[in-house]
């Protein structure tokens, strides 16, 4: 049978439970169609429920609810629940980056399927189809609701329900994980739903800062994308900006007390990187005029009209990350969100203007919004809470269920920079107390690591970090400073039978699978502190070979 019909059949059996309040409960562990609707709350349509081998035995459940007021809207969403000998009692949620837009398999952040250590899985499209870097739907009321929280909420409610039916249990440990747009997912939870979650890992919630309305984080996306279209030469090459790299690494590699390759704090580098000038023409090891410019401006952020900073800039170390936002080639680039046309544009022009677009009409080009025009400014800030579409994370409703928080971010994020992270951290720590605070909430930077992941940093930051958040909300135990690592021979991927397969779908990248961004380096050791620590080298070992990839010789200091 075609979908289309599983669907057409699943809608008479959705209507004859609505209409049967004392309909017989289906028997735990029963992977059925009829079963799981049977105790699938109203609202919730399963349309196949299939028992498959891989990665583990598991039943595979799919389905929608449908949201009202504004709607109607559907939310398709996924379950995979691990059989019984293989469950030990917990449920991921998959938090999505971008604008999601399809339903995952696989978690994205840390990387894999959950299955594999037992986890009951679940996860959602938020309410629409389409390509992930395409919020043009924000104009849709009912799209753009599910796609902030409307969505994760209802498919939560009916997961767990389903999780703890199918397994015959009243309890169950809940998790949701997600970096970038899956974090903007996380914070969406706890701020407006703090009661579905036991433990929430926040990987670099785009724009997380007291002024957080839609078109913060965009600002900084116009800027850069203006900043790269504003004369012949200033765009900055994926060559140039990992000659740049090389040059500010070489300079401020020492600023943290360790020569090894990775600057720790981007915020103790000042390196002038009109240094690199060329003396004339171009050349691969050196920067134009107009380069240099682009560099500066990118490093300094976005200011309107006042001249004060409207978002963060980027931070200096590891810019060889920037060309994920800069795009493969230069402009002129595509306005085609399509997988297909992913190459022939800037990620950052294009979160730019669909989000643009989805204020303003479709007739939106970034290129043309003047950040200096207070008019201009003062409209996108009254239509975007107008949309209510995001909001500015409060994790006071998730201390008082009892949740435990962790915040992830790379220290060389650019997206969503640690230095905006670690101000909200300090505002909510400030106001908590430290000891409240540190009863339910925890921050980590990772050293090296860009957006989400990628970089000479640790490449198993995120899984390190979820084990220690499992910990925290299971046993009981605060987290403190923590260990993660780089190369085959020590990283501890959670996940690791099944994280090399991608995290998005091929039909959502062109019909090539995307490549996981690996770290680089010797294998090592990285001691991670709890924010606002700092690890720290013992200087006394700088002569020991192989000292600074022991995380033994680096200590936790204020």
């Amino acid at each position: 049978m075609g979908v289309l019909g599983r669907i057409c059949g699943a809608v008479g059996l959705f209507m004859a439970a609505a209409l049967a309040a004392d309909a017989a409960q289906a028997a735990p562990g029963e992977c059925s169609v009829d079963a799981i609707q049977a105790v699938a709350p109203p609202g919730t349509l399963i349309f196949s429920a299939d028992h498959l081998a891989e990665p583990v035995p598991h039943c595979k459940i799919e389905g929608f609810v449908t949201a009202t007021d504004p709607g109607p809207n559907r939310s398709y969403f996924r379950i995979q629940l691990p059989d019984k000998a293989y469950w030990k009692g917990r449920y991921y949620f998959i938090g999505l980056g971008g604008s999601a837009g399809y339903v995952p398999t696989n978690s994205q952040f840390p990387t894999g399927n959950p299955m594999v250590k037992g986890f009951a899985v679940a996860g959602t499209d938020t309410g629409h189809r389409g390509a992930t870097l395409d919020w043009r739907f924000l104009d849709e009321p009912a799209k753009m609701v599910d796609h902030r929280d409307r969505a994760g909420h209802l498919v939560t409610v009916a997961g767990q329900q389903i999780t703890k039916a199918y397994y015959g249990v009243s309890k169950i440990w809940r998790y949701h994980t997600g970096c970038s747009g899956g974090g903007r997912m996380g914070s969406e939870a706890i701020t407006r739903h703090p009661e579905d979650y036991d433990g929430v890992l926040l990987g670099e919630r785009s724009g997380i800062s007291d002024n957080d309305t839609l078109e913060f984080s965009n600002y900084r996306f116009i800027h850069v994308a203006q900043t790269m279209n504003r004369e012949p030469g200033a765009w900055l090459s994926p060559a140039k900006l990992k000659m740049v790299e090389t040059k500010v690494i070489e300079a401020c590699d020492l600023t943290d007390g360790a020569k090894d390759g990775i600057i720790w704090d981007a915020g103790a580098c000042h390196y002038d990187v009109a240094r690199l000038r060329c003396p004339a023409g171009d050349g691969p090891d050196c920067l134009t005029q107009p380069e240099i410019t682009s560099i500066k401006a990118i490093l300094d952020g976005p200011r309107g009209p006042d001249g004060k900073r409207l978002a963060a800039g980027w931070p200096i170390s590891n810019v060889s990350n920037w060309s994920g936002f800069l795009g493969a080639g230069p402009p002129p680039w595509s306005r085609s969100p399509a997988p297909q046309d992913i190459a022939k544009t800037s990620a950052g022009y294009m979160i730019a203007y669909t989000r643009g677009a989805g204020v303003f009409g479709d007739d939106f080009e970034p290129l043309k919004f003047d950040l200096k025009d207070r008019a201009g400014i003062e409209k996108w800030e009254a239509l975007s809470r107008s949309l209510d579409f995001t909001s500015v994370p409060d994790p006071s409703g998730f201390e008082r269920s009892g949740g435990k928080l962790m915040l992830w971010v790379g220290a060389s994020s650019q997206c969503c920079t640690a230095v905006e992270m670690a101000d909200w951290y300090k505002k909510w720590s400030g106001r908590f107390g430290p000891e409240r605070s540190a009863n339910f909430m925890a921050m980590y930077v990772g050293p090296g690591i860009g957006h989400c992941s990628g970089g000479p940093g640790p490449q198993d930051g995120p899984d390190v970090v979820l084990e220690a958040l499992i910990n925290w909300v299971e046993n009981g135990k605060r987290p403190e400073a923590l260990v993660a690592h780089r190369g085959p021979d020590r990283a501890r991927l959670m996940f690791a039978a099944n994280a090399d397969v991608p995290a998005l779908p091929i039909e959502l990248t062109g019909g090539k699978p995307l490549p996981q961004p690996l770290s680089g380096g010797a294998s090592r050791d990285f001691l991670l502190c709890p924010y606002p620590q700092k690890s720290v080298f013992d200087k006394r070992k700088a002569n020991q070979p192989g000292a600074i990839y022991d995380a033994a010789n680096w200590r936790c200091r204020p």
